[in-house]
């Protein structure tokens, strides 16, 4: 299939926020190609002695990164030059796409879920897969889930980097108070049970909460539908999205608002946590080191709870990977790829996990260090085997987690009609799709 022909006009769906990076909806601003990027022949063709990679620095990254650049130089005698190109995945991907007019654009460069599939609509990225091949790289040790968040007809546009994903983290205090046991709840049946007896045991402590829109509610909720058969959608079949599996879990987390065990919470929800006031929530975990610094209570960390469907890939990712520019030329491209490949291989995607809490991406990494040094990173790890890549409705779809996300708050806190609010939301993120996707 050719890619988009058509002029996209949809801005930015949302700003990414601290320990949530990754969330929102793809930038589509700019024109996207109008056929599929020719295959490059990379025959005869040598590595650059130089290319420049633009980034936001993910978990401030920049000493990392910089160090990176520098024994890559040693080792291969390219030189890659570290950009600040912003200060978030939104702000990368703007000067990214506008700095491709003048060809000024950096040959490698940080890419969100949020921002990677406006890059390929604007044919400003090229697919990793032919390139890695040339540079004689294996991309099989990557995670097939982080990988796959990048891939989009039977092509990849970025590699895996600075991931997260999702895990339930949990007051023991309070669950010890409760008469709970001391690990997180495996269902969301004991989601529910549990709540009701912290709240039985302390009327002031919020016993769950649900992120707000401003916080991505769509994220966390996205793991409550796969664990019970529901979906926002079958890659571009919107139908999930007002199934009956989909509405049967959205009036579970409805009623759990009406019941009173669980709350939403304005602002970042992981700030309120760390105080004290909630028991349990659903947290990227790119913040588990910073909420257990702040917290005054021991902090459970434990893997997303399942549901009716008997799943147990119900973990959806965040954060970034690096793709290479489409418009660069192929002795840098390849280039590029080498140093991706050795900014994300098995040893190092364990040392940026140790700087930043970002999860490794690289099968083969040994990851035994960063559980004996931080045993409540177990989950996160064990938490690798249960992805799952994200809805095309809610990352690829200009907008649609933000449509998700505004809906998702009519249903939780207005307590509007669940069938009535999901058709809604499902008719406007159709037509975002067949306005801006679409052939």
């Amino acid at each position: 299939m050719n890619r988009i022909g058509k002029a996209l006009t949809v801005g930015i769906a949302a700003t990414v926020a601290l320990g949530m990076t990754g969330c929102g909806g793809p930038d589509t601003s700019g024109t996207a190609a109008s056929s599929a990027t020719p295959k490059t022949n990379f025959s005869g063709v040598t590595p650059a002695k130089e290319i420049s990679f633009w980034g936001n620095h993910p978990g401030n990254s920049i000493k990392f990164e910089t160090e990176m650049a520098k024994k890559f130089q040693d080792k291969t005698g390219i030189k890659v030059n570290i950009v600040s190109a912003g200060s978030n995945y939104d702000e990368v991907a703007q000067k990214f796409q506008t700095a491709q007019v003048g060809g000024s654009a950096g040959d490698l460069v940080v890419v969100s879920d949020a921002t990677w599939f406006g890059t390929y609509l604007n044919g400003s990225v090229a697919p990793v897969d032919d390139i890695f091949k040339a540079a004689k790289l294996d991309t099989g040790t990557y995670n097939k889930s982080l990988f796959d968040d990048y891939k989009y007809e039977d092509a990849h546009y970025a590699v895996p980097y600075a991931r997260s994903l999702l895990v339930y983290m949990y007051d023991k205090d309070a669950f010890k108070k409760a008469g709970l046991p001391e690990t997180a709840p495996t269902t969301w049946d004991q989601v529910a049970e549990y709540s009701k007896k912290l709240k039985a045991a302390n009327a002031k402590q919020i016993p769950f909460t649900w992120a707000s829109d401003s916080s991505y509610v769509s994220w966390g909720v996205t793991s409550l539908l796969w664990a019970n058969g529901g979906d926002w959608s079958n890659k571009w079949d919107f139908s999930p999205m007002t199934g009956e599996k989909t509405d049967s879990a959205l009036t579970f987390a409805q009623n759990s608002v009406k019941d009173g065990w669980a709350q939403v919470i304005n602002g970042d929800p992981s700030t309120v946590f760390g105080s004290g006031s909630i028991a349990q929530m659903i947290n990227s975990s790119g913040g588990i080191s910073g909420i257990k610094g702040a917290a005054k209570f021991n902090v459970g960390v434990g893997v997303l709870p399942t549901g009716s469907s008997g799943a147990k890939d119900v973990v959806p990712s965040g954060g970034a990977g690096v793709a290479i520019n489409a418009k660069t030329t192929p002795a840098k491209q390849l280039a590029a790829a080498m140093f991706a490949d050795y900014l994300t291989n098995a040893e190092n995607t364990v040392a940026f996990s140790k700087v930043t809490g970002y999860v490794p991406v690289r099968t083969d990494a040994d990851t035994k260090s960063l559980t004996a040094d931080n045993p409540d990173f177990q989950p996160v790890i064990d938490s690798l085997q249960r992805l799952r890549p994200q809805s095309y409705a809610r990352v690829l779809v200009p907008g649609g987690a933000t449509t998700l996300d505004s809906n998702l708050m009519k249903i939780l806190v207005n307590k509007a009609d669940v069938k009535q609010t999901m058709t809604a939301a499902q008719t406007k993120i159709k037509s975002d799709y067949e306005q801006n996707v679409k052939k």
